[in-house]
């Protein structure tokens, strides 16, 4: 049984090979209040589901596919998860999708009619372990819609009515809900917050060594720790923990509630602030006057100028990761040398600055060489200028191995699934404007759901071109390889032109999942079609081991030129 947790996916060859070996995708998804109220564990919900397709359809635990959706809210329009299911079944993975039940497919009666009926279309069933349904009985629909109905009404309801009765305690000046706050303790009987006498004497020092001894929060982090003064959340103080507490107003005795808000962006939970008068004022005791607060505020700024802003004239952002621990890496990291100042990636781990408790040593989650911007970038984009003058290497990677007569037969039949994936899709933006236009959904609902098919209608589309190349490659028809090349002439004449970082980095990332950064200095890119461009004689470690070269080189002449 195969599971698929978090960003993991099969890579094309390993969906081609699946097909026709896989009768079912198990879907589970589980958010932190469901787990908490209803136990609902993704554990129980494999296992229940396992269960079903072994004993009611007869199905091998090796023709099975799990995919685990977590800490997604039900009502969200855009899960990585249920997007991947989606996607499996239109590549003709699985003949059956079994889940617990209608709630963990989502709690939007609307979004559960469109993506039921994209299901039910490709010719697949759904299987409920606690509801049944059958997409054939009036009846059996009718009851389908209701419960779905009842559940988004629930929701709804549940969540309004927290609110409201949040927001009135709120103005009655007491405390709705509570959050850690450095220098305070909750009385859970009086329903009182009040001074933590150490932690308070710890806040009016960090103030002080802020204001009168004139050192940086990042200092302050370092003599916290060496002096051997807890951290409010585990043994290491950061930089980020002493710059956050200096930052927030409630020390002035001035609690606010409402400052933000939980909203669902592009498939994700985000705190979204709210404007200050829509803020609602608890007082609580107070630890330094409004004055000393803004005294604080402007000596950090001072501080933050003095350093200046990070560079964002970097290629691969949000896209580079480090290759020892999988962290994201980012451009912040400088080094100044005879020939200049150098910028390198850095791993997040690596570089966020905390300090042991007791011994104010660095903390380091992450450690090892940093990558040179400079370096790294020019050899990503010369891999990606290679690619886009020569589109036949394309061809030959994704064709590679899938020569035979029933992977040509596979091809053609995912040529005609995407085109008539491409279709539905079509209409599916088409049905979402007319919800619109009826005043069924709000605007941000209507972007929150075509926003995804558009990117999938463009990734399908570039999908397409590529199957359609490779199928020419297989045939034998080589002198129509031209198609592949006009798909992408648009980019050949771009890139002729001085191009801005920004627009440089549009383009990688229409053609790159993710950048590895290696210890060894090597670099891995992975493509968009799955490719791995690491290994010996091919271009992330050619590109790689030459620079590695040029390095080892410069540094006898004291020249750091890859690694910091």
């Amino acid at each position: 049984m195969i599971q698929l947790k978090g960003e993991e996916k099969l890579s094309l060859e390993q969906i081609f090979n699946l097909i026709g070996k896989i009768n079912a995708i198990i879907y589970a998804r589980v958010s932190t209040a469901d787990q908490a109220k209803k136990g609902y564990s993704i554990e129980s919900q494999i296992e229940m589901c396992k269960q079903r397709a072994l004993s009611k359809f007869g199905f091998k635990e090796n023709e099975l596919v799990v995919v685990i959706e977590d800490g997604r809210m039900g009502d969200d329009p855009n899960r990585p998860g249920l997007n991947y299911v989606l996607y499996l079944l239109e590549k003709g993975i699985g003949k059956k999708l079994i889940m617990l039940h209608p709630d963990r497919f989502t709690r939007d009666n609307t979004l559960q009619g469109v993506i039921s009926r994209r299901i039910w279309s490709m010719g697949i069933d759904i299987e409920f372990i606690e509801f049944e349904v059958d997409p054939d009985n009036p009846e059996s629909m009718l009851m389908y819609n209701i419960q779905g109905s009842i559940a988004q009404y629930n929701k709804a309801k549940i969540l309004a009515n927290s609110r409201r009765g949040r927001v009135q305690k709120a103005r009655k000046g007491e405390l709705p809900s509570f959050k850690r706050l450095y220098g305070y303790k909750y009385d859970k009987k009086i329903q009182l917050l009040e001074i933590n006498d150490e932690e308070a004497m710890v806040y009016i020092d960090m103030v002080d060594m802020l204001l009168n001894q004139d050192m940086s929060c990042n200092q302050i982090a370092q003599e916290l720790s060496r002096k051997g003064i807890p951290a409010p959340n585990g043994d290491i103080w950061y930089q980020t923990t002493v710059t956050r507490i200096l930052r927030n107003e409630s020390y002035t005795g001035n609690y606010y509630y409402g400052k933000s808000k939980v909203v669902q962006k592009d498939g994700e939970k985000k705190q979204v602030p709210q404007p200050r008068e829509e803020w609602i004022k608890i007082a609580i005791p107070p630890l330094i006057d409004e004055e000393t607060f803004l005294l604080i505020q402007k000596k950090i700024d001072a501080l933050n100028k003095a350093k200046g802003r990070k560079s964002k004239s970097y290629l691969l952002k949000g896209i580079v990761k480090c290759g020892r621990c999988g962290a994201s890496a980012g451009s912040g990291i400088t080094s100044k040398v005879k020939s200049g100042v150098y910028k390198y990636y850095s791993c997040r781990n690596k570089s966020a600055k905390g300090y042991i408790v007791g011994t104010g040593k660095k903390a380091k989650k992450c450690e090892g060489v940093n990558w040179r911007v400079d370096i790294v970038d020019e050899i990503v984009w010369k891999w990606l200028l290679d690619k886009i003058n020569n589109p036949e290497t394309v061809i030959k990677e994704i064709t590679k191995e899938l020569s035979d007569t029933h992977k040509l037969s596979s091809l053609e039949k995912q040529k005609d699934e995407i085109q008539k994936k491409l279709i539905e899709l079509e209409k599916e933006e088409t049905n979402y404007a007319i919800l619109f236009g009826k005043g069924k959904i709000t605007e941000k609902q209507f972007d929150d759901l075509t926003n995804p098919i558009k990117k999938q209608t463009e990734s399908l589309q570039y999908e397409l071109n590529i199957i359609k190349s490779n199928l020419i490659t297989l045939k034998g028809e080589y002198n129509e390889t031209e198609l592949i090349k006009k798909n992408i002439k648009k980019f050949q004449e771009v890139i002729k032109g001085n191009l801005e970082m920004k627009d440089k980095r549009t383009i990688v990332q229409m053609f790159v999942e993710r950048v590895i950064l290696n210890e060894d200095f090597t670099i891995e890119i992975i493509t968009k079609w799955g490719s791995n461009e690491s290994n010996p004689n091919q271009y992330g470690q050619e590109y790689g081991q030459v620079e590695k070269n040029a390095y080892s080189h410069k540094k006898q002449n004291n020249v750091q030129a890859y690694g910091g």
